[in-house]
């Protein structure tokens, strides 16, 4: 509840209780503003070489989004609470970080007399993180009369972005893919995305055979298809048999996932409990990490920017 600051003038019992119930009356009316504003949503890390990357994307967002209001909202309850009870990770053990929800920051944002909202998503896949996503706008729309919202869909939406991804990057890893096989770590949902994944790899088989894309949950992880086991099926039957890899996030960050499943150390026997690359090593690959996040990279945020800019312009 907010506290709104009143000042009375004593001027005697009538005139106080007129000024009492006269705020009584305006407090009870819901003023809508007028103002336009942007709000950026992403799942979040505890991590803090994430951080970097928001602020990148923040960065690049004001630069070509000047002079508009431009806020964040995070989807996963879970790294909010460690965040503000000082729980991150690393350098960021001990700080406290209060990060809003979506639904938070866009009450926040109403209060401040916005009504008319344009917000992007920078999921990967529009999974289940994406549809929580659209029942939280509904929400407010429903709760407050007036407001309206433009929602940016995620990096993988369309057959064009699938493709437009893959060109990216396969430029980038060109010179790890001449070397041995690329695999990308995406992270998998049990939504009917998660075909999304296979739609990549196809795409950037079609530039370099070498190419993989694999998941650490979802149904092609449970089918045996983009699990670290599919894909290094896949690999081993390369001929001649390559020596190294590369593996790299397929996530907006390299947070959770990427230091403990893709590139842990877990030191256990059991290779459903290992990381990618314990599983590779154990293989006798020479494992090359990258551990940059979608999101590092300039030519991927200019995508989720489209995005940004064709809701702006519904």
């Amino acid at each position: 509840m907010n506290f709104l600051k009143k000042t009375f003038l004593v001027l005697g019992a009538s005139a106080l209780l007129f000024s009492a119930c006269d705020s009584d009356s305006n407090d009870d009316e819901k003023k809508l503003g007028d103002k336009e504003g942007i709000l950026l949503v992403t799942f979040g890390s505890s991590f803090p070489d994430p951080q970097i990357t928001f602020d990148n994307v923040d960065k690049a967002a004001k630069e070509k989004f000047s002079g508009e209001e431009i806020r964040w909202g995070f989807t996963s309850d879970l790294i909010i609470n460690k965040l503000r009870k000082g729980n991150g990770e690393e350098s960021l053990a001990g700080k406290v970080i209060d990060n809003n929800t979506p639904e938070e920051a866009l009450k926040l944002m109403i209060e401040d007399g916005y009504s008319k909202f344009t917000v992007q998503s920078l999921h990967v896949i529009p999974g289940e993180e994406f549809d929580e996503l659209l029942e939280a706008t509904e929400k407010i729309e429903k709760e407050n009369a007036g407001v309206e919202f433009s929602i940016g869909v995620p990096l993988l939406k369309t057959d064009e972005d699938i493709a437009a991804v893959a060109k990216v990057m396969a430029a980038k890893f060109a010179n790890e893919v001449a070397a041995g096989p690329v695999l990308f770590m995406g992270h998998g949902t049990p939504h009917e995305a998660d075909g999304q994944y296979p739609k990549l790899e196809a795409e950037l088989q079609k530039i370099n055979e070498n190419f993989f894309v694999g998941t650490v949950e979802g149904l092609g992880f449970e089918a045996g298809k983009t699990s670290i086991g599919g894909i290094l099926a896949k690999v081993n039957a390369i001929s001649p048999k390559p020596s190294s890899v590369t593996i790299t996030p397929l996530m907006s960050i390299a947070g959770d996932h990427a230091n403990n499943d893709m590139n842990g150390r877990t030191e256990s026997s059991d290779p459903e409990e290992q990381s990618w690359r314990e599983r590779l090593e154990a293989d006798g690959y020479t494992v090359n990490c990258i551990m940059k996040g979608l999101g590092d990279y300039s030519e991927i945020r200019e995508i989720w920017l489209e995005h940004l800019e064709d809701a702006k312009a519904k």
